[in-house]
């Protein structure tokens, strides 16, 4: 029999660390992209290039706290909530189980990024949440609650970023599984777990279509990938492979190459002749003749295409030199824009100091995406050798979600923001944590032996 503080102690813990975030970062930092979401929200005017399920979130989250607190509180919520039903499914009992706990939520690019009013934050929450329900029902004999409770956790990170989906196939594969009982024959019931997770994987695409569809203007984001790898491939071959409406007139390879930086796409407005927006409203034949100039460069300069992700990749994996703005891994501020309410910046002394540890850490693998990566890479042998056992398939799927949104950005990844990979990290933690913190009992032998 459990103890009442067995059962305690996560939501113990739980209810500290939410206490903590929001006295550390009420009402959440924003940045920009924060501002503009929350001003599509306001205004009901989403334009697609920040995510419909976003918009229409925060547009609920504002009938119970106005401004970004409401949605800040309730990806809160979702993460910790999801962290101890995680604790609470596995039989995390010991005080290392519990030091475990605190390491995932703590270690500096969780706690830093959780700060924010981003839709990385949201995956981040609602994909541990959805983990820790799908943890539950594994041990559970009659599962439909747990899982009902974790198919609108997985849609909702699903949606929250264009490139997010193939992460949630693994999720939405081990949902499957649980909803698809021992007692089908094996074989048909692998069919049936394929079949369901394709089914969802699809389904989640169509309402992500179905929410594009409805939006007034819709402005596709690709576009500045696009220009970004045009311009590195530039600099590689040393010629000008941008079309010429694309830049300002007598912009040339050498004023391109001095502005252009690896980690972010946004340095190429800082050329003298000026660059034009990929963010503005495009004609139809504007796209085809970008989209054209884009694939034929990819495949007549396929090196310098390499080249060019390569060191993208590099900054966005890689330790962040001092000299990079430290907006690529966190925003200490309440951005403007438009005719959004200011709104008053947390200024306790607790926001302060860790603003400042923050600063320190910026340049230093603490907050790099690398070690958290590797540190799940190291846990995965571990966690194939429990993969009978619950504790095993939670770190197994973890990986498989870090990995199916990693490694997509090295083509895909328009700047060196830690964000990108911030479930990644989130998601290699969980799976360390899973791995290697002993617990005090097994689940039942029957369902650590129900999924093949």
């Amino acid at each position: 029999m459990r103890s009442r503080f067995d059962a305690a102690w996560p939501w113990l813990l739980a209810a500290c660390g939410f206490a903590l975030d929001m006295a550390a970062f009420w009402p959440g930092l924003m940045s920009f992209d924060s501002a503009l979401a929350w001003s599509q929200a306001r205004h009901g005017d989403a334009n697609g290039i920040t995510p419909p399920m976003l918009v229409l979130a925060w547009r609920v989250a504002n009938v119970f706290a106005a401004g970004p607190g409401g949605l800040f509180a309730l990806h809160l919520a979702l993460f910790w909530s999801g962290l101890a039903w995680l604790a609470q499914a596995l039989r995390w009992r010991t005080w290392g189980s519990a030091i475990a706990f605190t390491c995932v939520a703590l270690l500096p690019a969780s706690w830093l990024l959780r700060g924010h009013v981003w839709t990385d934050v949201g995956v981040i929450a609602a994909t541990t949440c959805a983990l820790g329900l799908l943890a539950c029902a594994q041990g559970a004999m009659r599962r439909g609650l747990w899982l009902a409770g974790a198919l609108p956790c997985l849609v909702y990170a699903a949606l929250l970023r264009h490139n997010v989906l193939p992460a949630i196939v693994p999720l939405f594969a081990w949902w499957s599984a649980l909803a698809w009982r021992s007692s089908v024959p094996a074989r048909k019931r692998r069919i049936a777990i394929a079949a369901t997770t394709c089914a969802m994987a699809f389904a989640t695409f169509g309402l992500g279509r179905a929410l594009d569809a409805n939006l007034r203007t819709r402005i596709p984001v690709w576009p500045s990938l696009a220009q970004f790898d045009l311009a590195g491939m530039s600099i590689q071959t040393r010629q000008m492979l941008l079309p010429e409406f694309m830049t300002g007139p007598g912009l040339d390879v050498d004023e391109l190459a001095a502005a252009f930086r690896p980690w972010s796409n946004l340095t190429l407005f800082d050329t003298r002749h000026g660059m034009r927006s990929p963010f503005d409203p495009w004609a139809p034949d504007a796209l085809d003749v970008l989209r054209q100039a884009w694939l034929d460069a990819i495949a007549q300069h396929p090196r310098a295409w390499l080249a060019h992700r390569l060191h993208v990749t590099q900054a966005l994996f890689g330790t962040h030199a001092r000299d990079w703005p430290a907006e690529l891994i966190y925003v200490d501020a309440e951005t403007a824009f438009g005719d959004n309410p200011p709104i008053a910046a947390n200024t306790t002394s607790l926001h302060a100091a860790l603003m400042r540890a923050a600063d320190s850490l910026r340049a230093t693998p603490a907050l790099a995406a690398w070690p958290y990566l590797l540190a799940g890479w190291f846990a995965a042998p571990f966690a194939w050798r429990r993969r009978h056992d619950a504790t095993g398939r939670v770190a197994l799927v973890a990986l498989s979600s870090a990995w199916l949104l990693a490694l997509p950005l090295c083509a895909l990844a328009p700047a060196a923001e830690l964000r990108y990979l911030g479930w990644s990290c989130v998601a290699s933690l969980l799976a360390v944590a899973a791995a290697f913190t002993p617990r005090a009992d097994r689940l039942e032998s029957e369902s650590a032996k129900e999924i093949p």
